[in-house]
């Protein structure tokens, strides 16, 4: 039968486990300290407080930069489509929507393009290629009869 420590041995090992955490969150701290330090002299560097690219912490949405563009991106789609009377794919609407100059920070801007093309301004070709929708015709009035 394995022998019990005593009270007195476990009281040495918690005292030490103690000493030894005690050492840890000391170093943390201090590093953190260095951390927070590194963070301020980066965000003087880029002037909006990001993170250098090889930290692990994800910027978080509200402190991305927002783009700032002069219409918003059905227009752009509008302009793009409007070149191609056959329609475009979603890539390459994409493409040429930030070729014209649209800027998104969006890590998921293919998604937004696609909602965008679905929402009713613009007619589905087929499976992923979209166009503009034909302007609707007024609709002509029935000739009704004289009254005399």
């Amino acid at each position: 039968m394995p022998k019990m420590p005593t009270i007195a041995e476990l009281q040495a090992a918690l005292a030490a486990t103690e000493k030894q955490l005690a050492k840890l969150q000391a170093q943390r701290d201090t590093l953190a300290k260095q951390m927070a330090e590194i963070d301020a002299e980066i965000a003087a560097l880029t002037g909006d407080g990001r993170r250098g690219p090889r930290t692990a912490v994800a910027v978080p949405a509200s402190r991305r930069k927002r783009g700032k563009n002069e219409r918003n991106l059905i227009e752009y789609i509008r302009d793009a489509l409007s070149q191609a009377a056959d329609g475009m794919r979603v890539k390459d609407i994409m493409a040429a929507v930030q070729k014209a100059g649209y800027e998104s920070s969006s890590k998921d801007f293919y998604g937004l393009v696609a909602a965008a093309v679905r929402d009713g301004s613009f007619e589905r070709v087929k499976r992923g290629v979209y166009k503009l929708k034909a302007p609707k015709a007024p609709a002509k009035k029935a000739a009704g009869k004289k009254k005399g």
